[in-house]
């Protein structure tokens, strides 16, 4: 289906569009400004030996683009607007070139309007957040957003990450707060009753919220968020959080201890009993072992497999206990022929 006259690529009315808009229109303001002009240009319309990659008005249709062009005195009205995009790219580039405009003259004529109409969401806050950002950039970000309802009070505490992951949720928030900043936070949770996200949000002030916090939990707040409303992928763009990870946040795992091998049963000490009862003991053992491990898995169903009944083992199937084996090893014992004593040296004793 055509486009219709005066459709932009990006609705004007959605949420995430007017954030957009509002974040590069005061990126065009002294106090927004994390971007200048020229790399707008060199983001937008990036040039190399005398050819340029048009990431920008390639998404223009020519009855938008075309006044463009034409404002800055490099094309015919009537031109600029029948021009293709190859023509189009090779006349900006020449105008770059020549110097007829330059990157204040390009960012002039691209309006935040312009530029968030069409092109790619995905490609501007790239743009936009590339580099370095200000606390009041991030600060501008994070209100705006809340206040177009992109995120609620819950997601930002679940989102809010700081000193490197360390700190979580209103631990981040207490890290900057006096100690008298949190009692009074506490007492106005207690006189609201209200200890929801919504309440701890409301009780200590989003405008305290936004100015206390660091700028590194802020931070990583706001790329979730850009994740969350899909202007970057889940994996683009990780937050880079200063000093690196750290290793002595978590508790290690404490390794467990091997189960037991049934080939290794010859290895355990048994008293010195008659070889035929060690052969018995041996084999109550690995019976024994081989029935624990299978009664501590569960069927395959996820239920406990029952125990078998209704079958009697026999006097000889019956496993060997331990207790058996000491009594055996003692009749053994007492079976054995004893030794003659051994003369006494004392006087008087047996000639």
């Amino acid at each position: 289906m055509a486009r219709a006259f005066g459709d932009v690529r990006n609705d004007r009315k959605n949420a995430v569009t007017k954030f957009c808009l509002a974040m590069e229109e005061h990126r065009r303001t002294e106090a927004g400004r994390v971007r200048t002009a020229r790399e707008m240009v060199d983001f937008f319309f990036p040039r190399a030996d005398g050819s340029a990659d048009d990431r920008l008005f390639l998404h223009i249709p020519p009855e938008v683009r075309g006044p463009i062009v034409s404002g800055w005195g490099v094309r015919g009205a009537k031109s600029a607007i029948r021009d293709d995009d190859d023509k189009v790219r090779q006349v900006v580039t020449d105008a770059l070139a020549a110097g007829d405009i330059d990157e204040a003259i390009f960012e002039e004529g691209v309006t935040a309007q312009t530029l968030v109409d069409w092109a790619p969401l995905t490609d501007w806050w790239s743009f936009w957040r590339t580099g370095k950002l200000t606390g009041v950039a991030i600060q501008k970000a994070l209100a705006v957003g809340r206040e177009l309802g992109l995120f609620d009070d819950r997601w930002f505490l679940l989102n809010l990450e700081g000193r490197g992951g360390k700190l979580k949720g209103t631990d981040t928030l207490c890290d900057t707060l006096s100690k008298d900043q949190i009692v009074g936070w506490m007492r106005k949770v207690h006189e609201s009753g209200d200890g929801s996200p919504a309440g701890l949000v409301g009780a200590l002030g989003w405008e305290t919220v936004l100015s206390k916090t660091s700028q590194e939990a802020l931070l990583f707040a706001l790329d979730a968020l850009a994740r969350k409303l899909g202007l970057v992928s889940q994996h683009a763009m990780p937050t880079e959080m200063p000093g690196g990870a750290s290793d002595d946040v978590a508790v290690p795992d404490i390794p467990g201890l091997e189960p037991p091998r049934l080939d290794d049963v010859s290895s355990v000490q048994v008293p010195a009993v008659a070889e035929g009862a060690l052969v018995d003991a041996r084999a109550a053992m690995t019976s024994s072992l081989a029935e624990d491990a299978g009664a501590s898995w569960p069927a395959a169903d996820g239920r406990a497999a029952p125990a078998q009944s209704g079958t009697m083992l026999s006097a000889d199937e019956a496993p060997l206990s331990f207790r058996d084996v000491g009594a055996d090893a003692a009749k053994h014992d007492k079976a054995k022929a004893q030794p003659p004593p051994v003369p006494s040296s004392r006087k008087g004793g047996a000639r």
